[in-house]
């Protein structure tokens, strides 16, 4: 598998989600290991700053029943039942959600890099069956 330069994994998308409180305050989560972050910004913008950018505007584009599942899992951390009460849902339909939120804020801050993404896989997945 080819490795893209600025892509973001679901993985990566869930593990910001899981950590919200963390990326907004500005700080590592107790689990994170330690590891340098790069070298410092030229304009003073850090690398943390703009993924919580992108995932504030990621969950803002989401559609309202989706939003609410995700601020009510990952932002508020909420629990189920009362989440599943008060909107009026099934645990099928709040867990469904959660996974859309994941793939719509996965493909919203991937943007224009999936379709190439997609391609190069297709292309080498192509070469090792030939």
């Amino acid at each position: 598998m080819a490795r893209f330069e600025g892509f973001i994994s679901k993985k990566v998308v869930k593990a910001w989600l899981e950590t919200y409180e963390y990326m907004i305050a500005g700080d590592r989560p107790p689990e994170a290991l330690p590891g340098n972050s790069g070298p410092k910004s030229a304009d003073g913008i850090k690398a943390g700053f703009l993924n919580r950018v992108m995932l504030e505007q990621a969950i803002e584009s989401l559609s309202p029943l989706t939003k609410a599942c995700c601020k009510a899992r990952w932002v508020h951390k909420l629990p189920r039942k009362q989440v599943l009460d008060t909107l009026g849902i099934s645990k099928e339909v709040y867990y469904n959600r959660c996974d859309q939120a994941v793939e719509e804020i996965y493909q919203f801050v991937n943007g224009g890099l999936l379709p190439v993404k997609n391609l190069v896989e297709a292309i080498t997945a192509g070469k090792r069956g030939a």
